[in-house]
């Protein structure tokens, strides 16, 4: 389990609890808002996780407010595309978690915008390793928004654009940092989630646990 200062001590990083479900909902609905709603994770979706894979729901708080969380379960590498619906059983995971599942699947993280660009998205995805090594699990895998489409729709293919992100060409708000976080390219991921700014695809991506990793 977590539970650790983070950032100068000015932030919390924890395990969720089930008290938090309301303001992970809340911070859901403020990072995606131009996500369909039927992808939109609510307090129920949040507390179902809390009883199916505990360890792998995260927050970060700062003077008892929730800013930041993230949602996984565990799997085995994904051998063939899904949606985002199909991936998380409907944003539930009960039915697609797998106890003894070699991989951490990460299929949320947001931060309330006011709080980006200060590294919680980072502490987050060092947290989940450090999760990984707890669990002996072989590492992360993710299924990044290509959020950034929705500048170039109307000039590039997502073909293209995800193609300019491979050899940086272009920065993507959420790729970008998730490459620069250590994550590794598997292949794009076409009408994944129902998101027009993401021209509704995603790139799939993992993140082992360094064999030389110490908890």
């Amino acid at each position: 389990m977590i539970h650790k200062d983070i950032l100068y001590n000015e932030f919390v990083l924890r395990n969720a609890k089930l008290e938090d479900v309301i303001q992970m909902e809340y911070v859901q609905k403020q990072c995606y808002p131009t996500l369909h709603s039927s992808e939109i994770l609510d307090r129920n979706h949040f507390a179902n996780h809390l009883k199916v894979f505990p360890e792998g729901q995260l927050v970060v708080e700062k003077e008892g407010v929730i800013i930041a969380s993230a949602s996984s379960f565990r799997s085995n590498f994904p051998e063939h595309d899904t949606t985002f619906l199909e991936e998380t059983d409907n944003l539930w995971i009960t039915k697609v978690q797998i106890p003894d599942g070699e991989w951490m699947y990460g299929i949320d993280m947001g931060v309330l915008p006011e709080c980006r660009g200060l590294g919680l998205s980072t502490e987050l995805y060092k947290a989940r390793t450090e999760i990984c090594a707890q669990l002996a699990l072989k590492g992360q895998i993710i299924a990044g928004m290509t959020i950034g489409y929705g500048r170039f729709k109307d000039t590039m293919t997502i073909e293209e654009y995800c193609h300019a992100l491979q050899i940086n060409k272009l920065m993507d708000p959420t790729i970008t940092p998730q490459r620069k976080a250590g994550f590794r390219w598997v292949r794009p991921m076409y009408n994944y989630i129902n998101d027009p700014e993401a021209g509704y695809g995603s790139m799939l991506m993992y993140l082992p646990v360094d064999e030389n990793y110490k908890i």
